[in-house]
């Protein structure tokens, strides 16, 4: 029996209780793809900034535009400035700059800006001129 426990020992003293593991080595960076030198392309051509409508668009967006702003010209003559809060001091500055850049869309033809900042001042206006 003492041979036996002899033997155990010394083949654990010969193999090691724990297992050694490797030092973990880091992953090579991913290999970036390889491009071919590329023959010269045209550029793009630029993007639009604005899209072209027809002219009956156009006369459909000036008219609802003008519309709307004259519609925030009537909300705002209604408001009595002397009685608003700071709050809405604010918010009526803020009508006024919608109003203002709305116009000056009018003047450059961008009637879909000009619809879009009026529409902005009115929900203001509308909301304002019911408290």
């Amino acid at each position: 029996m003492r041979l036996l426990c002899c033997a155990v020992c010394l083949s654990v003293l010969v193999s090691g209780c724990a297992e050694v593991k490797p030092a973990a080595t880091p992953a090579p960076p991913p290999a970036r793809p390889t491009q071919a030198p590329s023959k010269k392309e045209p550029p793009p051509p630029p993007s639009v900034l604005s899209p072209q409508v027809g002219k009956q668009e156009e006369d459909r967006l000036r008219q609802n535009a003008t519309a709307r702003i004259e519609r925030v010209e009537q909300l705002v003559k209604q408001i009595d400035q002397k009685k608003l809060a700071r709050e809405q001091q604010d918010t009526f500055s803020t009508i006024q700059s919608f109003l203002s850049k709305a116009k000056e869309a009018m003047s450059s033809r961008e009637f879909e800006r000009a619809y879009n900042l009026a529409d902005k001042a009115q929900l203001l206006a509308e909301e304002m001129s019911k408290k």
